[in-house]
Order: C-alpha cells, then structure tokens, then sequence
C-alpha cells in the first residue's frame, strides 16, 4: 500500500471490494508455498481514491490484459502487471503499518500483525474514496506490550494449525488483539 509517500504492509482487512482476479476472467494458481491463493496485489491512495498500482499472478498460461497492461512474466515465472491505475471499488476498513522495531518478536510464518509495526494508520473507504486515516500507533504500541510474549505462538490449549491458520488470517482480531469493534 501507497500513501502519504510511504509504502505500508496491509495487516488488517474489514470490507469487500478489494481485487478479485475472478471478477477479471483469471484463474490464478500458487506462485509459491507462501501465495498459495495466487496473487498479490500492491494499492495506492491516489487523490483520496484507492487505485490498483501493480498485481503479480500465478498463471500456467499468459492472462488477459488488465486495464489496458499486458503483462510481463517474471523470473519465478509468474505474471506482473505494472503501472495499473485500474480503481478499487473497497468499502471498509484496511489496517496498514509499517517501520521495524529493534525489539520485535520473531513471528516464523504468516502476516506480520499490525502490533508488529510502530507506524499504523487505519483507513476508512466507501466505494474506493477515502474517509479517514487515523494513526493507530500509540494503541497499536500499548497492544504491543501486552501480547509481545505470547502472540508468536499457539495460545495455551490451541492447536498448531488452528494457530498456523490465523497467523495467515488479515482479520482485525488477529492484527489488533482485544481492539473493540
């Protein structure tokens, strides 16, 4: 994700709209053992609009054309396409962070949860336009401080795919740990 002239990892989504290759006439397969859905797509916020800037897929054969891109397969012989402006229609919430912290823990697998990152905002779209952006730094640190020992692991009692499953989850309860909603 691209915005305020940063790049930020996507952590937690709340809505619907987001890309969907199905909607576009592709089948994607694995690209790797950690994209086994397929695709990964890289968003902007372009004049308070979420827009599709780049897309990687995993297709045996070339894809279609996507907003007038062809694409370009890659080395690990997946497909990009770059310089998309192809606009998002989202409605929700997206829960982004980025930054290093000298002091994380070591998570082994899935996606980094936001309590991971000191830098996180939350944006709020309707149809693609951008609502709001909040900085959730300071409660994402407060959250940090409360779980960091425990939450790179299976919880007492859960089991390990249970756990492994989530970790590959992008919900709220799993990037933001005990937030209200």
């Amino acid at each position: 994700m691209f915005i305020e002239g940063g790049s930020f990892a996507v952590t937690a989504v709340d809505g619907t709209g987001l890309f969907d290759p199905a909607a576009h006439g592709m089948a994607p397969r694995a690209i790797s053992t950690s994209c086994y859905h397929g695709h990964v797509g890289r968003y902007a916020v372009v004049e308070q609009r979420l827009t599709l800037r780049e897309l990687q897929l995993g297709s045996a054969a070339e894809p279609p054309p996507l907003a007038g891109v062809r694409p370009r397969q890659d080395e690990d012989e997946s497909w990009h396409y770059r310089g998309l402006e192809l606009p998002i229609d989202f409605t929700g919430r997206l829960l982004i962070g980025r930054g290093n912290l000298a002091d994380r823990p070591y998570l082994t697998m899935g996606f980094r949860p936001a309590w991971l990152y000191p830098d996180v905002r939350e944006l709020t779209f309707q149809a693609g336009a951008l609502l709001s952006a909040t900085d959730c730094s300071a409660a994402l640190a407060e959250v940090r401080a409360a779980v960091a020992a425990t939450a790179t692991r299976p919880a007492p009692g859960e089991e390990t795919r249970d756990w492994i499953d989530r970790t590959f989850s992008l919900t709220y309860a799993y990037s933001w740990p005990g937030r209200p909603q």
